[in-house]
């Protein structure tokens, strides 16, 4: 009996040897080491972000990104020319303490607006994420600029109507030097979010992100959830991974957070306190600590006030409800949140679905978003515009470590002089050894002062002192009244009229100071030495930097009438905001009359005697017109000319 029980066992182990030979097939692989779908984490910058208003350098991990992902999207797409392939990237997770893959989107590109994915760069402590942006189509330069100064967020004035957005304010670069746009209320749209005007941190400088119209959230697109990838799996030659499981945008009121120096929202799982310890913050507390904006928060408070007008202290409510108690927090895996449905009743299953397979999705019937299937040849040419948007990404980041000034991979924080064009500068503190002369027939470069250039000293650090020279004799009273005495400004400078140049207002004319000897009857001084001249180039100036770019690969493809269809007109305020069109730096130095940074009331440029000049009146018939306008935008802008509203025209 027992040697037949031992032939039957013998028998059956040689029949499982045997088909697991023919078949080929190895046994299953254990959950933990395949891709393991998450259901929270970041949400793809294309997508949406937070409006950072503080001028810091971006967030860093401490290792190199992995190579990125292949991803191949399914059938289902949503329907329409308007929706653009945005591919993923990896994101830094400090629970993992590692990188998580952040799937691509299918995004409805906001009108006349293209796409400028962000990166990672290397830096000094590890690498540093370089923040993407929208900019619009007619600008085909991108624009690096000085960091701008901080913002001063105050608590904003009451609303006019319950229908009205606050925007917050935001610095304007404008022939040299910063204006400041003033906050202002927005009349709200039901399917359209205001991102406001913004900068953006690159290696190279500061860039102004134009306020432009955005879909409401339901109406972006198709977001697929975050994926982990063990490191076996990513590091294996010419792997793929098919998209399938989409996040569920409805319940993004249930669980976002911001973390503005990331230029990332989060969704899911961040309630715990020791997220705000690294910058994860529920999306309502911009409104607090006033260091971010969001967007997003500000429309949906603003679709909720007559429905449901106490939402805003909902939301916090279920904030603390959840950070206190544990068991009422989401799942945080698309396996949990599996176990966890199948176990509650039907109607409360809708809170803890997150994510849902696309095919689910697609069917819905009260879904915002049709869908439609995509022919091979259509999902070829995703394949290859992903392709276009990683070498793009290549190219920026390129461009952008070649900055001018650039160190440490840091953007050039740039000493910015005066820009008066017409007094001299007289301070031996600014000076620092140069004598000031008066140029010699040659022009100033676009956006530098003209009349007296620096040029060194002929004295050496230790050498003796010039003798002084004999003070001159004055002839009248009048004379005395326009003469440059102070030894502060004068010290070691020798002041002269510009040759062939008006003197501005309030310069003095006719004598200048020369240095006082100190005695009478003493010898003149020597001759002194023909120092070197420097041209007007090499006196500091705020500079901007500008890179040309070339058929980005995520844009607006509509035509102009499918466009326009129900978009909102821009607003007042971002139209007289004092805007530098292109090449207004070489604009001549009297048509630079601004209010200075950081003045009330951005009106018209003052004039001589506190009054509007000439030149200033001039000015403000001059047709300006931002790079982002459209001829509708012009059209309106001219009729709002003289009102000065929000920062009024320059």
């Amino acid at each position: 009996m027992k040697s037949a029980m031992k032939i039957v066992l013998a028998l059956i182990m040689a029949t499982a040897m045997l088909y697991g030979e023919a078949t080929g097939q190895p046994p299953p692989m254990p959950a933990e080491e395949q891709p393991e779908v998450l259901t929270r984490g970041p949400v793809n910058e294309a997508f949406a972000q937070p409006v950072n208003l503080e001028t810091l350098a971006g967030f860093t991990a401490p290792i190199e990104p992995p190579p990125d992902i292949e991803e191949v999207p399914p059938a289902e797409r949503p329907a329409g020319d308007h929706f653009a392939w945005v591919p993923g990237y990896w994101a830094w997770d400090t629970d993992r303490n590692g990188y998580i893959w952040v799937s691509g989107c299918w995004r409805a590109v906001p009108p006349d607006m293209y796409w400028v994915p962000g990166y990672w760069a290397r830096a000094s402590a590890g690498w540093q994420w370089v923040a993407g942006f929208w900019a619009p189509v007619s600008n085909t330069e991108i624009e690096y600029l000085p960091a701008p100064p901080a913002l001063v967020i105050e608590e904003p004035p009451p609303a006019p109507s319950p229908n009205r957005i606050w925007v917050p304010p935001c610095w304007y670069w404008s022939y040299g030097q910063y204006i400041l746009r003033p906050g202002y209320w927005i009349a709200a749209q039901v399917d359209w979010v205001w991102v406001p005007s913004h900068y953006v941190w690159t290696p190279r400088g500061y860039v102004f992100v134009s306020g432009h119209w955005d879909y409401a959230l339901d109406r972006r697109g198709i977001l697929f959830a975050p994926v982990y990838f063990p490191r076996h799996i990513y590091e294996r030659r010419g792997y793929s991974y098919p998209l399938s499981i989409v996040i569920n945008i409805d319940n993004f009121q249930f669980g976002l957070f911001s973390r503005p120096r990331y230029s990332h929202y989060y969704f899911g799982d961040y309630y715990d306190s020791s997220y705000i310890s690294i910058g994860i913050f529920p999306w309502f507390e911009f409104e607090q600590r006033r260091t971010w904006y969001d967007p997003i928060y500000a429309h949906a408070r603003w679709r909720h006030h007559r429905d449901e007008p106490q939402w805003d202290r909902h939301q916090r409510r279920e904030y603390d409800r959840r950070r206190s108690d544990v068991t009422l927090r989401p799942p945080r895996t698309y396996r949990e949140m599996e176990r966890r449905v199948s176990s509650v009743p039907e109607p409360q299953r809708k809170n803890f679905q997150i994510v849902t397979p696309i095919t689910d999705k697609a069917y819905l019937k009260r879904s915002a978003i049709k869908f439609e299937k995509s022919s091979p040849k259509g999902r070829a040419q995703i394949a290859e515009d992903s392709g276009k948007v990683q070498k793009f990404i290549k190219e920026r980041r390129n461009w952008e470590a070649q900055g001018p000034g650039r160190k440490d991979n840091r953007p050039a924080r740039e000493h910015v002089s005066p820009v008066p064009t017409k007094k001299e500068m007289t301070s031996p503190e600014k000076s620092k050894g140069l004598e000031m002369k008066p140029s010699e027939g040659k022009k100033s470069a676009p956006g530098e002062p003209k009349g007296r250039v620096a040029e060194p000293s002929s004295g050496r650090k230790g050498s003796a002192p010039p003798p002084q020279q004999q003070q001159p004799k004055r002839d009248s009273p009048r004379e005395m009244k326009k003469e440059m005495t102070s030894p502060e400004k004068g010290k070691g400078l020798e002041m002269r009229p510009s040759e062939g140049k008006k003197s501005a207002p309030g310069e003095p004319k006719g004598r200048v100071a020369e240095p006082s000897s100190g005695r009478k009857g003493s010898a003149p001084p020597p001759p002194q030495q023909k120092s070197k001249k420097i041209s007007p180039r090499e006196i500091e100036q705020p500079k901007v930097d500008r890179v040309k770019v070339h058929a980005p690969p995520v844009v607006d493809k509509q035509s102009g009438a499918s466009r326009q269809k129900g978009l909102p007109s821009r607003p007042t305020e971002e139209m007289n905001a004092p805007v530098k069109s292109k090449g207004a730096e070489k604009k001549p130095a009297k048509q630079m009359q601004s209010a200075p940074a950081g003045s009330k009331g951005q009106g018209s440029a003052p004039g001589k005697g506190g009054k509007d000049s000439s030149a200033s009146s001039k000015q403000q018939q001059l047709k300006k017109v931002s790079p982002d306008e459209t001829e509708q935008d012009q059209s309106d802008k001219g009729k709002e000319k003289g009102k000065g509203k929000g920062g009024g025209s320059r």
